[in-house]
């Protein structure tokens, strides 16, 4: 499969008062494929939105190359470039007056006559992109009347009705609950199998990126990696740009945990059914799970029924409780007499 995106020792930024500062201060060389589903990742501040501003053409960069299908945002027709990429801002769109369909039925501008009219392939193209992204329910709705995540959908009904090769994403699931992100993401997956589009898409949200995407590209603030989400793992990319003395990457799911720090032990065995979740709550209140028996305290878990019980041995004392929150208070209670 060959390069359909490539940047080539591109020097990105922004001219403030005639003069430019680079963001990120490096050369790019990056390369995307056909069908391939990218998530740009980063610490704040590293570029990334100047980075696909830049690759749409909706920034000026120092130096260096871009080659979108054939085309340079620097010297194609502004027109004939619509037709290979689009892009979608972070901007949460409420423009009053005007329905979803008017709002998607934009993204065949480049396609119209002087006049603007519109063809029957374009209503076609445009009920194919509101049906794909799920929000043809709500074409005649008013987009300021829409959710975050009806409005989200509805932008990224617009760049796909625009019918280009390329799709650039800044932040698609900002300001979403966590039943819309996931969706978003579904169809961004969807729309690179089913269509073969490229997307590149940045965010914050590492776990998932991971999880879906077929590369990572990692701006660094000495270096831009590019690399598939478990080559960028094993190598320990991402443990080096984010581990922390509160954040650690498990290198076997490949997820950003929360460092809870341990200031006391504590002994637990019995049913395995909740014996994850108990260990859980126990990091959470400070305490490290211990095989040895010589610590003070000691819970075992036992199944009753329906339910379950938790037994803790405090100095030879036993408590029982029949509710896990029951137990973490009288643990934080203990830590706060001892």
């Amino acid at each position: 499969m060959e390069n359909i995106v490539t940047t080539k020792e591109l020097i990105t930024g922004y001219y403030n008062n005639g003069k430019f500062s680079a963001i990120p201060q490096y050369q790019i060389n990056i390369a995307a494929k056909e069908g391939e589903l990218i998530a740009l990742i980063g610490s704040n501040g590293n570029g990334k939105t100047t980075l696909l501003k830049t690759l749409a053409g909706l920034q000026k960069y120092k130096s260096g190359e871009i080659n979108i299908f054939g085309n340079s945002p620097k010297t194609a027709n502004k027109l004939d470039f619509a037709k290979v990429l689009s892009i979608a801002t972070t901007e949460l769109l409420k423009i009053a007056y005007t329905s979803v369909y008017e709002f998607v039925m934009l993204g065949r501008y480049p396609y119209s006559n002087f006049f603007g009219k519109i063809k029957n392939d374009d209503i076609e193209i445009v009920n194919m992109a509101l049906n794909e992204t799920g929000i043809i329910h709500k074409k005649d709705e008013l987009l300021n009347r829409l959710s975050d995540g009806e409005r989200q959908r509805a932008v990224i009904a617009r760049t796909l009705s625009q019918n280009t090769n390329v799709i650039l994403l800044d932040e698609p699931t900002a300001f979403l609950d966590i039943k819309n992100k996931f969706e978003i993401f579904n169809l961004l997956k969807t729309l690179t199998l089913k269509f073969n589009k490229t997307i590149i898409f940045s965010t914050h949200d590492i776990n998932t990126a991971i999880h879906i995407a077929d590369k990572i590209w990692l701006l660094k603030t000495n270096c831009i990696i590019n690399k598939i989400p478990e080559q960028i793992i094993f190598d320990d990319d991402l443990a080096n740009e984010f581990n922390s003395d509160y954040l650690q990457i498990d290198k076997n799911s490949g997820n950003l945990n929360f460092i809870n720090k341990s200031s006391a032990f504590i002994g637990l065995e019995g049913n395995s059914k909740i014996q994850t979740l108990t260990k859980n709550a126990f990091n959470r209140i400070g305490f490290e799970i211990s095989s040895n028996k010589n610590i003070t305290l000691n819970v075992i878990i036992e199944e009753k029924g329906n339910s379950f019980i938790w037994k803790l041995n405090d100095k030879n004392e036993i408590f029982i409780f029949n509710q896990l929150e029951e137990l973490l208070l009288h643990l934080k209670f203990y830590k706060l007499k001892n």
